[in-house]
């Protein structure tokens, strides 16, 4: 009876876990299409501002030259929660890449990480990890995270010389592609030859100054935003990916030790008939 019973709440546990996997499968199942969508709007946005690039850069569009003498920034966007398969490992094995490139290019290295996990991961592998933020639980939190690193990068540009900014991210897209590493800062200058999808070049009174600084804030707002939504989109489909595989293995672990309910029950039951027959006999043969 103590192994029937043992069985019994074995069984129990497991149903139990099955429980909590179908939650966290259905919440992930949830989430990813809230960061898909923002991750679209985020996406035509971008598009917008890109215009406008274009449009400024056609009009009287001028860079100031970097160097290699301040801080090339690397953020590393990966996560906080586990069980969610290689998820991080890609983030950390991208980012390893292109600081390692951009060391040989002979700039100064900073490593930002956006998740325990995937900080862990590249402090394993030998980086130094200089600044870390939290990833947002929520779509409502991304604002956050990103004020809070647009900060640290106006700081770092005054105090520090940053003068080159890149971000690696994992990806929910359907082409295959599964990670981005896009170098955000210095800006690309549009070509002068580059066609303006319209009949006639908009025109503005807005003094050229004040028309980069409001482009050039929204352009990086919308470059870590929508880094960060697509990673949590990435995020919450690795983790349904293996939520599935998990709730597969449960399932069958749990028929196996039904099984071995029945099995135990039955070797018991006989057991019992055995004893009662034995002791029939015993009386009777008295």
């Amino acid at each position: 009876m103590q192994q029937l019973e043992a069985v019994r709440k074995k069984i129990a546990t497991t149903g139990d876990l099955l429980s909590v996997v179908k939650t966290m499968k259905a919440l992930a199942a949830v989430n990813i299409r809230h960061f898909e969508n923002a991750a679209k709007g985020v996406g035509e946005y971008a598009e917008v501002v890109d215009e406008g690039w274009t449009v400024f850069f056609k009009n009287s569009g001028i860079l100031p030259r970097t160097g290699k003498d301040g801080v090339a920034v690397v953020l590393a966007v990966g996560s906080d929660q586990g069980m969610c398969g290689q998820f991080n490992e890609i983030s950390k094995i991208h980012t390893v890449k292109v600081i390692d490139e951009l060391l040989a290019e002979g700039h100064n290295v900073s490593c930002w990480t956006c998740g325990e996990r995937v900080r862990g991961a590249l402090e394993d592998s030998g980086v130094t990890v200089d600044l870390e933020f939290r990833v947002p639980g929520s779509l409502r939190g991304v604002d956050a995270v990103v004020d809070e690193i647009e900060r640290n990068l106006e700081d770092w540009k005054s105090c520090r010389n940053m003068h080159m900014f890149s971000i690696v991210n994992n990806l929910y897209a359907s082409d295959g592609k599964k990670v981005s590493t896009d170098r955000i800062l210095p800006l690309r200058k549009r070509s002068r030859q580059e066609m303006w999808w319209g009949r006639s070049l908009p025109m503005t009174n807005v003094p050229v100054q004040d028309l980069f600084s409001t482009l050039f804030r929204e352009y990086l707002y919308i470059s870590v935003y929508g880094a960060i939504v697509q990673s949590l989109a990435a995020e919450n489909s690795a983790r349904l990916a293996a939520m599935q595989v998990a709730e597969k293995n449960i399932i069958e672990h749990v028929e196996l030790l039904e099984s071995d309910f029945r099995n135990t029950r039955q070797s018991s039951i006989t057991g019992e008939l055995l004893d009662i027959v034995a002791g029939v006999e015993a009386v009777v043969g008295g």
